[in-house]
């Protein structure tokens, strides 16, 4: 479940994970929920903006903007560190 979740996550994947013990029992995995999963699986034509939820889709474009910008900024002061370590170097 742990490395579903993770994938579902990380490449904001809709999954449906559904598995059968040797007793019969199941156990079952959806992201965002088994009701948006099953309607796109059964309408692949449909839009993704229908299937999932507003709320989660919406955090997800603002986490993805937040940590781009988190990864510019450290970028620039690794380049800014590394021209302060060059001319320490050639003075």
């Amino acid at each position: 479940y742990k490395k579903i979740s993770e994938l579902s996550t990380l490449c904001g994947y809709e999954i449906l994970f559904i598995i059968f013990s040797p007793k019969a029992k199941h156990y079952s995995f959806a992201h965002p929920s088994i009701k948006s999963v099953t309607k796109r699986f059964l309408n692949p034509n449909q839009p993704l903006y229908e299937t999932t939820d507003a709320p989660v889709e919406a955090y997800r474009k603002v986490r993805i903007k937040s940590l781009v910008q988190d990864y510019n900024k450290v970028h620039d002061q690794l380049d800014a560190s590394k021209e302060k370590q060059k001319a320490f170097y050639l003075a």
